[in-house]
């Protein structure tokens, strides 16, 4: 994936790009390779009140983010990744939301990078309001 990087801040870094692709397949290894992304900086991004690694699902935008935030979700971390999915629609995912919440639950219990950390994973749809325990 391509990577443009905004530098919203000397502590603060919004990491974007655009997945393309149009099968399940090649969507979920994209949004597998994000999250590897996100992860991969987590020492970065981790503050004295950082308790959530935090994925954010916007089915509307079909926008994907991933960053280190605080109990309130208000205090992020250095780095927030964004990728849209521009294709994902296409894919015909069934239960799309959920079936990307399986994906990256499934793929953390296996990384390296995020089991370094005291990090409690936490998904959001549509919104930080609400946060699930994966």
């Amino acid at each position: 994936m391509n990577w443009s990087i905004d530098n919203l801040s000397p502590q603060r870094a919004c990491h974007s790009s655009t997945c393309t692709e149009i099968t399940e397949t090649d969507i979920k290894a994209s949004m597998l390779a994000s999250a590897d992304y996100a992860l991969s900086m987590l020492e970065e991004s981790i503050h004295d009140d950082a308790l959530y690694c935090l994925f954010e699902w916007s089915d509307e935008q079909s926008l994907l983010s991933i960053s280190v935030t605080d109990h309130s979700k208000t205090n992020d971390g250095k780095h927030t990744v964004k990728v849209h999915f521009k294709g994902i629609k296409q894919a015909a995912i069934e239960e799309q939301t959920e079936t990307i919440k399986f994906w990256l639950r499934d793929h953390l219990t296996t990384s390296a990078d995020f089991m370094k950390f005291s990090l409690v994973a936490g998904f959001s749809r549509d919104g930080r309001q609400t946060v699930e325990l994966m």
